[in-house]
């Protein structure tokens, strides 16, 4: 039974491995694989991604860091004056609008769950994929290990 839980596993860690194009048309029915010049996989070039906020969020943000200016600069002076007055409206007003945003920012639409029946979707964050490879890279070292490879 462990015998083939394993080569399962080895067969998925081998599809994850081997990611050839698919054939085309011509390909399909019998004429030789020639791998075209367009073909070639450039290396991606990496890029800083931009991180997108909900409406909820840039209320936090905003009104911690409302809040952080507006206690700094009363500090450095002192005393309070309209621009700490001005960033402590602010801070607060923000955080209003987070205690209401249930009310205000619900969606018109329909319950995405009904997109997809009874399922929720899973919501996926930058570092998910970072973790998928890393416990497919633990699984490969145990299965090596087990097998003396």
């Amino acid at each position: 039974m462990p015998n083939r839980y394993e080569r399962e596993i080895e067969e998925i860690l081998r599809n994850l491995e081997s990611t050839e194009p698919k054939a085309s048309f011509g390909q399909k029915f019998g004429k030789r694989l020639r791998r075209k010049q367009e073909y070639r996989v450039k290396p991606r070039q990496r890029s800083f991604s931009v991180p997108h906020f909900k409406a909820t969020d840039w209320l936090i943000i905003i009104a911690v860091i409302a809040a952080l200016i507006a206690g700094g600069y009363a500090y450095t002076n002192g005393e309070a004056t309209v621009v700490t007055g001005i960033l402590a409206i602010v801070s607060a007003i923000c955080l209003l609008l987070l205690i209401l945003s249930p009310v205000l920012f619900r969606s018109r639409q329909s319950p995405q769950s009904t997109r997809y029946g009874n399922v929720t979707p899973i919501r996926r964050n930058p570092l998910s994929s970072i973790a998928t490879r890393w416990n497919l890279f633990l699984l490969r070292m145990r299965y090596r290990r087990k097998n003396g490879r």
